[in-house]
């Protein structure tokens, strides 16, 4: 997470886009793109919305929260709201409020299924991680909680880290930011952002549990000695073809210069990124590179038996860059999707029903919260977009 360096164009985009797009109907399970699904109340503080994250359930309805600053009420917590129509609307469902803090919930909310039984909750369990912190941020956690019934209703399971505080990206500030839940060999791995070291700006790391209440010591993943450069927001994909997986993450104060450009590490074992080389997305089409808060997914690739394609994304630029199994470093390449950009912008393959009119294809549903540095009469909402999913280019 960082401020301080702002994307003018995409935080433009945001703010032109509400000036003129109107809330209109768009077709279930058809593609679309720049649904807007929730339009926060104009007396919002800061940027409203932010950080927009789904989950599909097995009836292929769909589950969304965001990062909210309604201004009504004294405790923020995590919106959930449900899609039956591939998040052609949504309509609200629950809430994920702060059961054990008296804070409540804010920053970074991110949805998982649990794809086994595990510490005690069964297969199919969704879980959130996220930012638990005051209004005036002296400190925060980063805690887990979870639904037995499809995301109605949650409990708290435990805290995964603790950041003294205070929760801003000022540094020296000891702030904990942005999980990202992947399960592997019989452990959970929480990927999270730390400023708590006091040698590093800031650096990423990961804790793993074996029951969902005691984790481990937290292990670096990405961490520069020099305070000037910061990485931050990793998301990791897997490739069940190539074994590969991959990080993607921003790099503020790098090598290259301007902004906080997308970096990527590829490793054989999701704990044990901290040795793999940090390398930039460098597009083919001379273009920039992307550039802050990525996204990344797998997919198997359409149209094309026993490959797949990584997809991922960065705020500076609509387009989404695609590679494949082998994941080349003169491999990517963008792909517009029609989407506009957000600020951590999120990729989701979904599935969709036979009778629809997707006819059973499954789709990419792109989800935005809008855009840090979007405030007063820039006006930040959700969004959504559902578009096939891309080819990798083989021109």
């Amino acid at each position: 997470m960082i401020f301080s360096r702002l994307f003018a164009t995409a935080v433009l985009t945001t703010a032109s886009l509400a000036a003129s797009l109107a809330p209109r109907a768009v077709k279930p399970w058809s593609n679309f793109n720049n649904n807007a699904v929730f339009y926060p109340k104009k007396e919002a503080t800061s940027w409203r919305t932010l950080y927009g994250r789904t989950l599909q359930l097995p009836d292929k309805s769909l589950l969304l929260s965001w990062e909210d600053y309604d201004p009504d009420v004294e405790f923020t917590y995590f919106p959930i709201y449900k899609s039956t129509d591939g998040g052609a609307t949504y309509t609200p469902f629950a809430r994920v409020e702060d059961q054990v803090n008296g804070w409540g919930n804010w920053y970074q909310p991110f949805l998982y299924a649990l794809p086994q039984d595990f510490g005690g909750y069964s297969k199919g369990t969704i879980l959130l991680a996220g930012v638990s912190t005051p209004r005036n941020l002296t400190e925060a956690y980063i805690d887990l909680y979870a639904s037995k019934n499809q995301g109605k209703n949650w409990e708290f399971v435990s805290h995964i880290v603790y950041g003294p505080g205070p929760e801003t990206i000022s540094q020296g500030d000891q702030a904990v930011w942005e999980p990202f839940l992947m399960m592997h060999k019989g452990q959970l791995i929480c990927y999270f952002s730390t400023q708590v070291d006091p040698k590093f700006n800031q650096k990423l790391s990961h804790k793993t549990t074996k029951d969902l209440r005691k984790w481990s010591k937290a292990v670096d993943d990405v961490a520069f000695p020099n305070t000037d450069q910061r990485p931050g927001m990793a998301t990791v994909a897997y490739s069940p073809i190539s074994k590969k997986y991959v990080m993607t993450f921003e790099y503020c104060g790098g090598p290259l210069t301007g902004g906080c450009p997308v970096y990527y590490k590829v490793s054989n074992d999701p704990l044990a990124f901290g040795s793999a080389t940090a390398q930039p997305i460098i597009p083919n089409d001379g273009q920039l590179n992307p550039n802050g808060s990525p996204f990344v997914i797998w997919t198997p690739e359409p149209g094309k038996k026993g490959s797949g394609i990584f997809i991922a994304n960065g705020n500076s630029r609509e387009e989404v860059f695609v590679n494949t199994d082998a994941v080349d470093p003169d491999g990517w390449k963008p792909v517009n999707v029609g989407q506009w950009s957000a600020y951590s912008r999120e990729l989701r393959i979904i599935q969709t029903p036979d009778k629809s009119a997707a006819e059973g294809e499954p789709k990419l549903l792109i989800t935005n919260g809008g855009n840090i540095g979007c405030s007063g009469g820039c006006y930040n909402y959700v969004a959504d977009g559902l578009v096939d999913i891309p080819s990798y280019p083989r021109n």
